[in-house]
């Protein structure tokens, strides 16, 4: 009987109280900010999200602990919007990660929260996953081999160096302190031999110039989102697609590079002994895999195709 009492009494206290976060950041920061949804659902009766880039629009509203999603008047990881006529018992404004916990841990840390968790959820939307499983499972019979996503961008977001080149930390611009990225054509071209690989994201194009894609077309993130639920893992580096693949619960494996070079002990952009970056801090438990930062492409190859066995 008391507990029916406070439950009541809770449920008044919730009655007409609204909550909308604002994000930070792009697509990845965006995915650790759904993190909150569900804690603040159980304090709030509304809970509203203002987010930066539209991709995400569709993903975040399929998520039942979202009420609302509005999207910035332009592009941009700081969004701000002229329409929200709305008055919100509590606005959360999320500011940038520092990496020292993982990224849901401190965006939970920041709107108060004490029992913090590591992971999120992204949901799909079911007739897309169907879609998504039946083009899959025809790769399938059709190859004989797993099914891997593959990011379109990894190169870019490589570094090829050595221990010692990493230890110098003389960067050059745009290619790392080992003067190279890694050679992904090359790469890919050897793993077709033992996967079908399925290309994931818009390659070089930046977030914001695929901002005007159509949530039906085949390369927005809710289909992509779908697509990588029915592969069999995702292969790339850290960054917003490793994330979407973690979210939907597909096994990523990354080259460990991008981050050692960002933000390692002796990273470029800041020097963090263990950046608790990637979704084998996200989903300890789910057999996410990093590769070792120093390995060659060859090794890179060797170590993906034994992952097969």
């Amino acid at each position: 009987m008391k507990s029916t009492v406070l439950s009541l009494e809770k449920k008044r206290a919730m009655q007409n109280t609204k909550c909308l976060v604002i994000t930070y950041g792009y697509f990845g920061d965006i995915m650790f900010s759904t993190s909150l949804a569900p804690k603040l659902a159980n304090q709030y009766n509304q809970v509203d999200y203002l987010i930066g880039f539209p991709q995400m629009k569709a993903l975040l509203e399929n998520d039942p602990s979202i009420h609302k999603v509005f999207v910035s008047d332009t592009p941009s990881p700081n969004p701000t919007s002229q329409h929200l006529q709305e008055e919100y018992s509590r606005v959360i404004q999320l500011q940038p990660l520092n990496y020292l916990v993982t990224p849901c841990e401190e965006y939970q840390q920041f709107a108060g929260f004490t029992d913090t968790t590591a992971e999120y959820k992204i949901y799909t939307l079911p007739q897309y996953d169907l879609i998504a499983k039946e083009y899959v499972e025809q790769l399938k019979k059709e190859h004989n081999k797993p099914v891997i996503g593959v990011m379109t961008n990894w190169e870019p977001k490589t570094y090829l160096f050595t221990p010692d080149q990493y230890k110098k930390g003389i960067d050059v611009p745009n290619l790392g302190y080992g003067g190279s990225h890694r050679n992904v054509q090359y790469i890919v071209n050897e793993l077709i031999n033992h996967f079908t690989l399925v290309p994931i994201g818009m390659g070089n194009l930046s977030q914001y110039q695929t901002s005007n894609i159509s949530d039906d077309d085949s390369k927005s993130l809710t289909f992509e989102a779908s697509l990588l639920k029915a592969c069999d893992a995702f292969i790339g580096t850290e960054g917003g697609l490793a994330n979407l693949a973690a979210g939907v619960g597909c096994k990523t494996i990354l080259t460990g590079d991008f981050i050692h070079q960002l933000y390692g002990w002796n990273g470029v952009l800041k020097k963090i002994k263990e950046p608790k970056l990637g979704p084998i801090y996200y989903f300890p438990h789910d057999g996410h895999i990093v590769l070792d930062p120093y390995l060659t492409d060859n090794e890179i190859i060797s170590k993906i195709i034994n992952l097969r066995q």
